[in-house]
């Protein structure tokens, strides 16, 4: 209980998982692609960096994300995401400071 664990598990065919459990978690599971399928590893050490690479992600929580790993960086992440809000098919939403209730008549 409340343990983590990560390693490379081989599957049929020669290929590897990448396995992780977390301690919310009762037992390991692999590593899943974008199509929510289990990401297979052509050999073990590969599957045990993407294991480390995701491990350093979750306890570094919000400073590090999978994108900065693979190079990016946070200000690349939040412009991104800021980019998204902001600009919506080319027109520019205007965005309003308001001060806080203290100080208003």
């Amino acid at each position: 209980m409340n343990e983590f664990q990560g390693f490379a598990e081989p599957t049929k065919g020669g290929n590897w998982k990448a396995m992780l459990r977390l301690a919310r978690d009762g037992k390991a599971k692999p590593l899943l692609n974008k199509k929510g399928r289990p990401k297979v590893f052509v050999d073990e050490l590969s599957a045990t960096k993407a294991v480390l690479e995701h491990f350093i992600a979750y306890f570094n929580g919000h400073l590090v994300s999978s994108g900065e790993i693979a190079g990016g960086t946070m200000r690349d992440a939040r412009r991104a995401s800021a980019e998204r809000l902001f600009r919506k098919g080319g027109k520019v939403i205007e965005v309003q400071r308001v001060r806080s209730g203290a100080g208003r008549d």
